[in-house]
This record gives C-alpha cells, sequence and structure tokens, in this order.
C-alpha cells in the first residue's frame, strides 16, 4: 500500500458530494474519505469490505479531491487484496465471510462474462501462505485491434442499437468491422480478479470497455459530429460520467458545449461534474451488493421537466428506459 497516496486525504469531504454511496446512504464511512481515514488508521482490506465494495469507480472523487488522492486506483488495488484472501460480503450484503476456492479453469463464458462473475459469488482465491494450489485468475488480452468494440451490454441487452450505431460510424468513415469475441474482462478487473490488459481498438460503444481498450468512445465522436444528429430541445443529456470525471480536462467541454447549444438538462453539477446512476458498475451490472438505480435515476432527473433522455452510455440507456417513464434515446438513434 505504500505506492497509494491514501495519506494526501486532508479528510475535507468534497468527495462525498458526489458519491453515490453516499448519496444513497448517508454514510460517511462508505466514501473515499471514509476509506482514507481508515487506511491512515491502520485497517487492512479486509476490515473495510463493505466500504470496498460500496465504491461504483465513477471517478467523482478523484476529479474533485484538492490533493490528488487516487481513490479508484486505491478501491481497486483492495478489491485485489480481498480476492487474494478470498473475502467478500455474503449474500445479504453484510456480513463478511471467507471462501477460498481451488485454482482451476473457470466454466466456459457463453454469452457474458458478467452471469459467470455474478455465479461466482464474488469468490476469489487464496495466496500460498493459506494452502496450496490457489492463485488469483488473470485475464488474456483481449482480441487485437478490432475496428469497433460494442460491449456485452449492446451485444446481449440492447443488440437494436447496433444497426444506428454501425450507420453514424459509416457517416463518418469509421470502420465498423466487428472482431470482438465474447467480453473484454473490463468487469473482472473491477472485481479485482485480474489486471488491466490494454489493447488498442478503434471505436469503442460502451465506456465500461475503455477499461480494457485504448480507443476512441462513440459517445466523443458524437459530440464532435452534432450536426449529424436531431436533437431538440427540451431533452435531458446523460453524459458518461466516468469519462467526464476521469478524463475532465478534454471530455468535459465536450458535453458542456452541447448543453450550451442546445439549453439541455444533463447530470453535469456545479462542480462540473457528472453524477451517476451506478447502473454501469460491476454491482450495477450484476445486480449483486447493487446501489439503488431506480433512486439515483430519480434524484437526477428531481428538477428536470423534460420529457426526452438522450445518452451515450449503454448501461445508463437501459436504466432511463427502466425507471424513469420517460421516452430514453441511444444517442445514434437520434441520427438525422
Amino acid at each position: 500500500m505504500t505506492a497509494l497516496n491514501f495519506d494526501d486525504c486532508i479528510g475535507c469531504g468534497l468527495c462525498i458530494l458526489g458519491c453515490p454511496a453516499f448519496e444513497e446512504t448517508g454514510f460517511d464511512v462508505l466514501t473515499a474519505r471514509g476509506r482514507n481515514k481508515a487506511l491512515q488508521a491502520g485497517l487492512a482490506a479486509g476490515d473495510m469490505v463493505e466500504p470496498i465494495w460500496a465504491c461504483t469507480l465513477c471517478g467523482y472523487c478523484d476529479a474533485i479531491c484538492p490533493t490528488r488522492v487516487h481513490n479508484v486506483e486505491i478501491v481497486l488495488h483492495l478489491r485485489r487484496e480481498l480476492v487474494e484472501v478470498g473475502l467478500m460480503l455474503d449474500a445479504a450484503g453484510d456480513t463478511p465471510e471467507v471462501r477460498l476456492k481451488p485454482d482451476s479453469t473457470r466454466d466456459a463464458v457463453a454469452g457474458s462474462a458478467l452471469a459467470s462473475w455474478a455465479a461466482s459469488g464474488f469468490s476469489g482465491t487464496a495466496p500460498s501462505s493459506v494452502g496450496s494450489g490457489f492463485s488469483r485468475t488473470v485475464l488474456a488480452p483481449p482480441p487485437p485491434r478490432p475496428a469497433l468494440v460494442l460491449g456485452c451490454t449492446i451485444r446481449e441487452r440492447a443488440p437494436h442499437l447496433i444497426p444506428s450505431i454501425k450507420e453514424f460510424l459509416n457517416r463518418i468513415g469509421r470502420a465498423t468491422d466487428l472482431c470482438e469475441e465474447g467480453c473484454c474482462g473490463s468487469f473482472e478487473v473491477e472485481a479485482g480478479r485480474a489486471m488491466p490488459a490494454h489493447s488498442s481498438a478503434g471505436v469503442v460503444s460502451d465506456p465500461i470497455c475503455l477499461e480494457q481498450y485504448d480507443a476512441e468512445f462513440l459517445g466523443v465522436l458524437a459530440m464532435q459530429h452534432l450536426d449529424l444528429f436531431e436533437l431538440k430541445p427540451p431533452f435531458y443529456y446523460f453524459a458518461p460520467h466516468r469519462l467526464v470525471n476521469r478524463d475532465h480536462a478534454r471530455i468535459y467541454p465536450l458535453y458542456d458545449a452541447l448543453r450550451r447549444r442546445f439549453g439541455c438538462d444533463t447530470n453535469l453539477d456545479l462542480n462540473r461534474l457528472a453524477r451517476s446512476t451506478s447502473a454501469g458498475s460491476v454491482q450495477g451490472m450484476t445486480g449483486r451488493d447493487a446501489r439503488d438505480i431506480g433512486a439515483a435515476v430519480a434524484r437526477l432527473l428531481t428538477h428536470s421537466r423534460a420529457e426526452r433522455i438522450v445518452t451515450c452510455s449503454p448501461a445508463d440507456y437501459l436504466a432511463f428506459r427502466t425507471y424513469s417513464g420517460r421516452e430514453t434515446l441511444f444517442i445514434t438513434e437520434c441520427l438525422r
């Protein structure tokens, strides 16, 4: 843990302002400040299982931190530690327990790695000090240089979006060969079961997949070609919070320009950061120990009267369709 800068946390509390866990529970212990103060006090990963799993990796805390604490990397590091000792939350989400899993080839992934990971009960493996024959899963790199990465959410839960995605990319002269097969492994990385294995790609349609691919994001390309879309106010645009919060200097101006051009409501707050539904987190996608996504959607829309929602984030597209009661469109469904 010496390489991680949790000691730089001054406890100012700015990180709680947009933290999904704090918004839902009001518990400071589940926030970046809570975790950092626990680490400063000498607690180990095994002493703070719930705070570690409460984080949705939205990146708000990293972006707003005045001392630049690397909170997302701290959480990922702690999750890898939990996996190494087989420690996780039980099915009720309350009592920590230890499970040890012998090193073996995992069941073949049929369709989605999310289902197999959830079925494993978040189980990890133990270090050799606990017993022989235990090791942590390490994923192979994703396939080399696909022109278009759709991601599990679009491929399996929203395949009706594929034609409009390909149409948009064709209009701007981008290749649309679908070379990806199966899950890229981003959720295994977020769960602490693997280290990132970055490969290059042309365009990625889901910001979640950018954990594994170095590529351009479909939503950013859309912001750079707004004239191709029919966007009639009033509407609410949900910007991809991970990208806005983690690459603020480059990404925020694009979505702010959208807001200023159309006068639309957005999930960008007064700190110029993006709020989250938590739908695209590993917890939200598997349904285990997830935040209340419906409540998060309601909070985001509290002051918006727009009857139409537009987004370029697939998981959030599905969340708004499910919980908002308003017309919800993926950005490429708005092509002229």
